[in-house]
């Protein structure tokens, strides 16, 4: 996987929350912080995409959109994913790309 080495400047808050975070989730700050940018960026990609179909087709229909969200809860979207299961989708990633068990994903 191709990477670009990056600078950014982050407020010394957020900075500090970033380090807590991924401590947390055991992976070094520049993975988590790629995981971050990643499901932001995937998030404004589906807020474009709602926009467009709105503009095109119209707003949906309030009934089916309760339909559609309540289908979604259900089924876990949205929700925050266990560290455990984090690790088990990372280590299982690892290994269908080959990486030995000392590299990480991202």
């Amino acid at each position: 996987m191709a990477v670009e080495k990056l600078s950014v400047s982050l407020p010394d808050l957020v900075a500090a929350r970033a380090r807590r975070a991924a401590e947390r989730a055991g992976v070094p700050l520049s993975t988590w912080l790629a995981e971050a940018a990643e499901a932001a960026a995937d998030l404004a990609d589906a807020q474009l995409a709602a926009q467009e179909y709105a503009a095109k087709f119209g707003e949906p229909d309030p009934e089916e959109l309760a339909q559609v969200r309540s289908e979604l809860a259900e089924a876990g979207v949205g929700m925050p994913e266990p560290p455990e299961e984090a690790a088990a989708r990372q280590a299982a990633l690892a290994k269908l790309l080959g990486f030995s068990d000392e590299r990480r994903v991202g």
